[in-house]
């Protein structure tokens, strides 16, 4: 990852992607992201003066990233909550993975699916090799996609929904997915272009995937819910396994 002091995380309100590459305005962000914070408790998290952090949220404020408000016990006492979304940020660039998806690219251009498949996973591996983490935004667009589809699925139920969704994606993603009930909720995919295809990155690296299963729940079921790759090719897994939790 870059450096904390040139680091630069990007965050999404009604006015579009706002970049903040400031040490204490990100100290601030993440707290706030966390759970909102009075003044006391982010000057002693930070560390800081409070006319500093005073300067600083003020600015926040004026980004509209940031919003006050009285607390309803205590009318002197100001919280502080986040009124944007965080997208992604900047990171030590490596290029290795997207060298080895682009050697792929030629000799998967005679089977159309793994063609495309190819092409997406470039993408995605193109802004790490070019120094941003995209997951963030890249989940959003999925629990988008998620929403959208939602009314063409049928289950009210949430284990039979769970069931629609595994149908769905096993029909347009040329895998193999098993539902799982038994401890707690949970889809395993088992896809065997995949496996060949995808290098050991030491993450989970299907964030459209885990969007797209949070937003068809949460869309459908009017719950939110939490969707989270805890294990995948990308990992060293033969599979990919998505928690899912209320």
């Amino acid at each position: 990852m870059a450096k904390p002091e040139s680091k630069t995380e990007f965050f999404y309100n009604e006015k579009g992607l706002i970049a903040i590459g400031s040490p204490v305005k990100l100290q601030i962000l993440n707290l706030l992201r966390e759970e909102p914070r009075s003044f006391d408790e982010i000057v002693k998290s930070t560390a800081k003066a409070k006319s500093t952090i005073s300067v600083h949220l003020n600015n926040l404020r004026s980004c509209e990233l940031v919003e006050e408000n009285h607390d309803s016990e205590d009318r002197r006492r100001k919280i502080y909550s986040l009124t944007s979304r965080y997208m992604g940020c900047s990171q030590e660039p490596f290029i290795e993975h997207y060298k080895n998806l682009l050697e792929m690219v030629p000799t998967n251009g005679n089977d159309r699916f793994c063609f495309t498949e190819t092409l997406f996973h470039a993408f995605n591996f193109g802004f790490e090799a070019y120094g941003i983490d995209n997951a963030p935004i890249v989940k959003m667009i999925g629990k988008d996609i998620g929403r959208s589809l939602s009314p063409i699925f049928e289950s009210e139920n949430f284990e039979e929904l769970l069931k629609e969704i595994a149908d769905f994606l096993e029909f347009h993603g040329n895998c193999r997915i098993s539902v799982l009930l038994k401890d707690s909720a949970a889809l395993q995919v088992e896809d065997n272009f995949k496996a060949r295809l995808m290098p050991v990155s030491g993450k989970p690296f299907c964030t459209l995937r885990e969007g797209m299963i949070e937003g068809i729940l949460t869309g459908k079921l009017e719950k939110e819910y939490r969707v989270l790759e805890t294990e995948c090719y990308g990992t060293g897994h033969k599979h990919c396994f998505f928690k899912i939790t209320i």
